[in-house]
């Protein structure tokens, strides 16, 4: 078994966008990506942070991708966000786990991160169970939020 992590070049974003597609379409958790919508969040995150997305090769073939960002906060820089993803064919082989090492290794030493702060979905196991395998905790003093700008716009205008 030959992985192999790299700093994700341009030229990787379009066949990252296909296997990003087949790990939603695989798991089927709502959110329906393709390999236009993929292409185009993975190109914000490289395109923002650069230095901070890192892709993995399996026997030479692109199977996955880390890229986050950092934001300064209070207590210091956070890795912010981000997509950490492995094609479902590659999973369960340690990918995953060495593209987060190559991460957070490059981020403590250029940033000197503290956090790393994020989302993951909490009505299936995987994958908040393997981030409470690495310790992370569940942050119960906040809460995830969202709207439809539409529809706050339109309430905003009634007040």
């Amino acid at each position: 078994m030959d992985i192999k992590i790299r700093p994700m070049q341009k030229e990787d974003l379009q066949q990252l966008a296909e296997v990003y597609s087949v790990v939603y379409q695989k798991f089927d958790i709502g959110e329906r990506w393709t390999p236009g919508t993929a292409k185009r969040l993975l190109s914000y995150w490289f395109d923002k942070q650069p230095d901070l997305a890192f892709v993995a090769e399996f026997d030479g073939e692109v199977v996955g991708a880390f890229v986050a960002g950092i934001k300064p906060w209070w207590d210091g820089n956070h890795i912010s966000d981000g997509e950490i993803f492995v094609h479902p064919d590659h999973q369960k082989q340690g990918i995953a786990t060495k593209l987060s090492i190559a991460l957070y290794e490059k981020a403590l030493k250029k940033y000197k991160v503290v956090s790393f702060d994020t989302y993951t979905f909490k009505k299936t196991k995987f994958p908040l169970s393997w981030y409470l395998s690495q310790g992370f905790i569940q942050n119960e003093e906040w809460t995830m939020i969202l709207g439809d700008v539409k529809s706050i716009l339109s309430r905003l205008k009634k007040k």
